[in-house]
């Protein structure tokens, strides 16, 4: 895989931008605490029963992913926006997020693709969406998860072709192999080094060099606003 022809660069979020952490709070603590408030059992139970619940469904469902679904399948009287704001404060970026999005947004256009609802990404989004010119997410956006037919959609969205977008992200499946069988361009970000490869970064200062050799990168045109 060469990196030359570059037009567009896109990346997921949780695990890649911003720290898992947040996340966990709410689907982890918050959840587990109200559902053992709402059945009367201890934390430690409702952990290991809202994560059976999690597993049942699966990552493969775009359910999975929807906060709504969870308040309604687990009779949970409270609103998202409330459980969103209250660990709002939590939203960490790693420490190379910034310097690299500096950089790379001088010679890019920069999207955002993630399976990630609309509810979770927003209050994301008020610390690193300025330097993004669009965000997709493909659960509320595509009613799916990151499969190649939802990437192919997005590329038609943007009016370019698959081999003009390189995507970064941390799942193995969804952000490296998934864009790869439309001809997207991948990087996988393995935070916690784990994986070794050529196309295999452990945090994004490592992008600059891979991307050196695309150094009279062409800036896309015409792409749709960031809603």
């Amino acid at each position: 895989m060469k990196l030359n022809g570059i037009e567009i660069i896109s990346f997921d979020v949780d695990g890649t931008l911003i720290k898992k952490g947040s996340n966990d709070l709410i689907w982890r603590k918050e959840i587990p605490s109200l559902y053992a408030k709402k059945e009367g059992i201890s934390f430690a139970e409702a952990e290991k029963q809202i994560a059976q619940k999690y597993d049942e469904v699966g990552e493969k469902n775009i359910c999975w992913y929807d906060i709504n679904f969870w308040l309604r399948h687990l009779q949970l009287k409270v609103k998202w926006e409330d459980m969103v704001s209250k660990y709002e404060a939590e939203i960490k970026l790693y420490p190379d997020v910034l310097p690299t999005l500096k950089k790379l947004k001088k010679r890019f256009p920069l999207i955002i693709i993630t399976g990630m609802p609309v509810e979770l990404l927003t209050p994301k989004l008020k610390k690193i969406g300025n330097y993004f010119l669009h965000s997709f997410s493909t659960v509320s956006e595509f009613k799916n998860v990151k499969i190649p037919s939802v990437y192919l959609k997005i590329c038609q969205k943007l009016k370019v072709s698959p081999e003009k977008i390189l995507h970064i992200g941390d799942h193995w499946k969804f952000d490296y192999l998934y864009p790869k069988k439309i001809g997207i361009k991948a990087i996988f970000i393995d935070r916690e080094n784990k994986k070794k490869g050529k196309w295999i970064i452990k945090d994004l200062g490592e992008l600059g060099n891979l991307l050196e050799i695309n150094s009279n990168a062409t800036v896309a045109r015409g792409l749709v606003p960031r809603r």
